[in-house]
């Protein structure tokens, strides 16, 4: 007959190597990335984004790009650190740490940002938002299942410089993208911008 008083430390005794893997790679993720996105991906800084809850797909894509140079990171100076960009940092990431990053990470939560935001153009915004993008972004920029970026609820200084960068041919997006996202004049990326904040 099974012992009950027996079950107890055996799932403790099976719980604690994925404990210790777990504070190991919060640890790692903290080291690598902790400085800019925070410790759990949800960042503090308005020029940086929040990644937390971002698909593993989508942070793997984001790594990558910056790994091979498509995609260029900004020179970036946190608090109390050195000046450095993503591209540098993605590039000194081995590939085993970088698999432990992207795992953590898309096991957080993201955590919309409470800011302020232009009450007068979120009905324009959303109505953009329907008809332009929620095809491939869909939950209102919310869902990360979509494997994209997290809009909904991220840093509105981040979204406009992104937004900018793509605007002026700064930044590769999919075609399928470009061919809407050329469409948009400035007001109507500041209204998009707007609404994606005002999810809060």
């Amino acid at each position: 007959m099974f012992n009950k008083k027996l079950l107890l430390p055996l799932i403790i005794s099976a719980a604690l190597p994925l404990a210790s893997a777990f504070a190991d790679d919060a640890a790692l993720v903290k080291d690598k990335c902790g400085t800019c996105h925070g410790a759990d991906g949800n960042s503090e800084d308005a020029k940086v984004p929040s990644i937390a809850g971002f698909s593993a797909a989508t942070l793997e894509d984001i790594m990558e790009q910056y790994k091979s140079g498509d995609r260029k990171g900004d020179k970036y100076t946190p608090e109390g650190g050195e000046e450095t960009d993503m591209g540098a940092i993605a590039k000194d990431i081995s590939k085993e740490d970088g698999s432990k990053i992207i795992a953590f990470l898309a096991e957080q939560k993201f955590k919309a940002i409470k800011q302020d935001f232009d009450e007068t153009l979120i009905k324009s915004g959303k109505k953009l938002h329907k008809k332009k993008c929620e095809k491939c972004h869909s939950e209102n920029g919310a869902n990360a299942e979509d494997d994209a970026a997290i809009m909904a609820g991220q840093w509105r200084d981040y979204l406009q410089k992104e937004f900018d960068k793509i605007a002026a041919k700064e930044r590769d997006i999919p075609k399928k993208m470009k061919k809407k996202f050329k469409k948009l004049s400035e007001d109507d990326r500041k209204a998009l911008i707007e609404f994606y904040i005002s999810q809060q």
